[in-house]
């Protein structure tokens, strides 16, 4: 056979001889099926390339011959361009793309064999949202209860796991028929009907406006694949190679999809040969329908599969890999993997405990600053990564008040900005004037007098003729009794829309033409340069940056199309937006963990650090969902070249309330001896232990305390408690005239003074001052009596500060800030507040039996010695096995 004369054919010893074993190992198997277990940092996209590389020049196989999948774009990009520098220029023809790619072009191709016409849209979720608020309201569905993204989160559900509409809808409703008028849920309260019946009509408008979504895009090339043994049997022919790179995070979906291209379970026995890369240690996307049983099982899914572990680490230092080499041992049911590196044990993990998030922030602001100055590290080499998106917030404060530049990924993304969405509006509804959401959503912008009366009355008649929006636009003279002026306007927005419809369909015409005559016939562009509003200039710029975007696009792609355009835009990830490898933005990076999959950074903060931040609150008391906290928390650790740091708060704000955290459990499995604490403990935690032991001598008003106690190395009453010297972060928060933490108040940021006195008095407020922005006022001192003492001079009784009258928050991992009460005072507390139980470790063991207030009889099936953050897990049959903090859980051993 012929090769190929763009490929570059490479010699084996060029293709291997400078991997390790174990990398040239796979690179070389011959078999029908390879799992690569590739741990972080192990250099799987080199094994990867180099492994399609060896296909080629030493397997005899054709480009073409070759199907290699990613998740991201940029993943996709990075493989073509190590390809073309490996074989050639060969690499920019093959089929490398992420999932939604390689199906929106089998899709393209042959669609029309389940329905779906090549110009089809793909709605992104604002299109989505936006359908099924047109069909809530067209079947009286209440959207506060049942909001429309709660109900596409159910549809995703769904087709994930390829639960056809048409069988949901004969197990829950099999009365409704898609696209029937006059419907009326009948019993509104029966969510399961009620989602089969949106499902049913959300894909009935779908395909009636020749459309998908995301999800469609997998689910229906499945059902391509099964319903049309022709098109099956040309993919089967074409791909003799599929290599899927993250296979940890393929869906059930996705799954599916692999083994039908792959031709796994063809009566034919033709099957390719399969090479999957991942890491069951990294599988964190559960929430987004990944299944870990994938890569779990694929030596079952797959007969006569091989596995190759690759577990040196070109990445981060040994103490890195070390810490997270300890922490995802806990987790049972996974390969033996230990990562090893040969750069050297590097540095050691700094940890930091603050009093509050806004002194965690600021403490992480000063170190960027410090690693910068003095140690010459660029904004681009750090990046800070936490569990929940709202964790930004006082971070984004402490960088600005620090002057520090920073990038936030995964905020608005461009594509989702209201202009840009418009735009983009106009450019499908052009290519496919059948698209009903992206018609309506331009009829009236920008305005033109077409508001809510005139699009009921075209949408009306096109229900009733079951023709598309525009269709009934098209026949305008046909509709009966529309106002006059109305019609004028429909008019013009008709012979709008058939004009730039024309323009768009010369050849001569490029993306980035139709862009500007869309923005300069549309009047979009006019409306915003007249606009007063400042905001209004930032989005004039941005539509500005569309018309680059799609010059850019035509620059880097042959017979650029609009459509191609589109398609492009629709398949834009969070990750995407981020800078390329060794690109400097100037700018520090946040964002979330799920984000940081797949990336690295010279030095990084993890942060949040809490039972009850992360891991998630959710996790708690489930198993399986601790797990994936803890793979979570594996890949946080690995994305750490250098430099890791690991911060956490005492006390952190949670729906207005200023919450006690409690360390994480992922710091307890990190050995200690990797860890070099700036400060162990928050100064709110030594106050506590402090009261609970005595202040000591009369005449030392800190039991013995030194000045590094509170961080900051001063004293109560006239001079800083804390750090804000050192930290400050913005507004102060005061205690008896001086600053305390990070000069930000506990909990909210909102301006709070602790200079009055907090007294006793059998549980009633001793002041009415706050703690955080949403949570009551607490008496300070002993609870039955004694003086009233003020912060300045004494403490008043030493029975001190914490947990007796504070009321529970829902899970086992967080309390409110409440001071301690003695005598009268604990008499009105909440059922079940959280303090002390007394329960030891030491008398459980595992068979024993308990009751629990909530889940009621269990055994215990595991205890974990953790000294007072020990834990058991309990099997509590039908309330399923859930993990406990002993000394907060409300049981009892029997």
């Amino acid at each position: 056979m012929q090769q190929d004369p763009d490929l570059i054919v490479r010699s084996a010893d060029e293709l291997v001889g400078d991997l390790n074993p174990p990398q040239a190992e796979a690179v070389q198997y011959r078999g029908p099926a390879l799992l690569i277990g590739a741990g972080a940092g192990s250099g799987k996209t080199r094994v990867l390339t180099r492994r399609i590389a060896y296909i080629l020049s030493q397997g005899g196989a054709w480009p073409s011959q070759i199907l290699a999948i990613t998740f991201t774009n940029k993943a996709a990009a990075e493989m073509r361009e190590r390809l073309s520098a490996l074989i050639g220029p060969v690499a920019q023809r093959m089929w490398v793309s992420t999932f939604h790619s390689a199906c929106v072009r089998i899709l393209r191709r042959d669609g029309k064999a389940i329905g779906l016409d090549s110009g089809f849209s793909i709605y992104d979720t604002a299109d989505c949202e936006r359908l099924v608020k047109l069909i809530a309201a067209d079947l009286n569905i209440d959207v506060k209860r049942y909001t429309p993204r709660a109900i596409l989160s159910r549809i995703s559900d769904y087709k994930n796991n390829l639960e056809d509409w048409r069988t949901k809808l004969r197990e829950q409703a099999p009365d409704y028929r898609p696209g029937q008028r006059g419907y009326r849920i009948g019993n509104p309260g029966n969510a399961e009907a009620l989602y089969a019946i949106v499902y049913a009509e959300y894909q009935h408008r779908l395909a009636a406006a020749n459309a998908v979504d995301f999800d469609d895009l997998i689910g229906r090339t499945v059902e391509l694949l099964r319903a049309d043994p022709n098109v099956a049997a040309y993919y089967r022919h074409k791909f003799r190679f599929i290599l899927v790179d993250e296979y940890q995070d393929t869906n059930h979906a996705q799954y599916v999809l692999v083994r039908e291209l792959a031709g796994v379970d063809s009566p034919d026995g033709q099957q390719a040969w399969i090479t999957v890369v991942g890491d069951s240690d990294q599988s964190i996307y559960a929430f987004r329908g990944a299944d870990i049983r994938n890569i779990q099982d694929f030596e079952q899914d797959f007969p006569n599969a091989k596995t190759i572990m690759l577990e040196q680490n070109y990445r981060s230092t040994q103490t890195i890999l070390d810490a997270a080499n300890a922490v995802i041992a806990n987790n049972e049911g996974r390969k033996p993997k230990k990562l090893w590196t040969a750069l050297g044990k590097g540095a050691p993990i700094t940890g930091y405990a603050a009093d509050n998030a806004q002194q965690e922030a600021a403490w992480i602001a000063g170190e960027i600053a410090r690693l910068h100055a003095e140690e010459g590290t660029a904004y681009s080499d750090m990046a800070i990564m936490y569990r929940a998106n709202a964790q930004s917030r006082s971070l984004e404060e402490a960088l600005i008040n620090a002057g520090l530049p920073y990038q936030l990924v995964g905020g608005t993304r461009f594509y989702e900005r209201r202009e840009i969405k418009d735009a983009i509006a106009y450019l499908q509804a052009i290519v496919n004037s059948a698209d009903d959401v992206n018609m309506r959503r331009i009829l009236n912008v920008p305005k033109r007098g077409l508001g809510a009366r005139a699009e009921a009355i075209v949408a009306g008649y096109a229900e009733a003729n079951a023709i598309p929006f525009y269709g009934a636009i098209e026949r305008l003279d046909q509709i009966g009794d529309v106002p006059t002026r109305t019609a004028n306007q429909l008019r013009g927005f008709r012979d709008l829309m058939a004009g730039l419809r024309a323009f768009a369909a010369d050849p001569a015409n490029k993306p980035s033409d139709i862009v500007a005559e869309v923005l300069s016939k549309s009047g979009l562009l006019d409306e915003m340069k007249r606009s007063e509003d400042p905001q209004d200039a930032s989005r004039v710029e941005n539509l500005s940056q569309l018309q680059s975007v799609a010059a850019e696009f035509e620059q880097n792609t042959p017979d650029a199309t609009l459509a191609g355009f589109l398609e492009t835009t629709a398949l834009v990830a969070d990750s995407d937006q981020l800078p390329s490898e060794g690109e400097d933005s100037g700018k520090v990076t946040l964002m979330t963990l799920h984000t940081a999959k797949g990336l690295e950074y010279p030095v990084v903060f993890l942060t949040g650090m809490e039972q009850g931040t992360f891991p998630h609150s959710r996790a708690m008391e489930d198993a399986s969902e601790l797990a994936e906290e803890r793979r979570l928390a594996y890949v946080g650790i690995t994305r750490a070249k250098r430099r890791l740091y690991v911060t956490r708060a005492a006390v952190r704000a949670q729906w207005g309330q200023a919450n006690e955290m409690m360390p994480s459990q992922f710091l307890d499995e990190i050995p200690d001896g990797l860890i070099d604490w700036k400060r162990r403990e928050a100064g709110v935690e030594r106050m506590r232990a402090g009261w609970q032991g005595g202040f000591g001598d009369d005449d030392d008003e800190f039991g013995g305390w030194g000045d590094d106690d509170f961080g900051g190395g001063t004293t109560f009453g006239g001079s800083a408690y804390g750090s804000s010297s050192s930290y400050g972060s913005g507004s102060r928060s005061s205690f008896g005239g001086s600053s305390y933490g990070s000069g930000s108040s506990y909990g909210s940021g909102s301006r709070s003074s602790y200079g009055s006195s907090y007294g006793s008095g059998s549980g009633s407020p001793g002041s009415s001052r706050r703690f955080g922005s949403g949570s009551s006022s607490r008496s300070y001192g002993s609870g039955s009596g004694g003086g009233s003492r003020s912060y300045g001079s004494r403490y008043g009784s030493s029975s001190g500060y914490g947990s007796g009258s504070s009321s529970r928050s829902g899970k086992v991992t967080t309390r409110r800030v409440t001071p301690k009460s003695s005598g009268s005072s604990t008499g009105g507390q909440a059922s079940g507040a959280v303090k002390d139980n007394g329960l030891n470790v030491a008398d459980f063991a595992v068979g024993d039996r308990i009751t629990h207030d909530t889940y009621g009889l269990g055994k215990v099936v595991e205890t974990q010695d953790k000294g007072r953050n020990s834990v058991i897990t309990v099997d509590f049959g039908s309330a399923g096995v859930k993990r406990l903090m002993l000394r907060l859980a409300p049981i009892e051993k029997l």
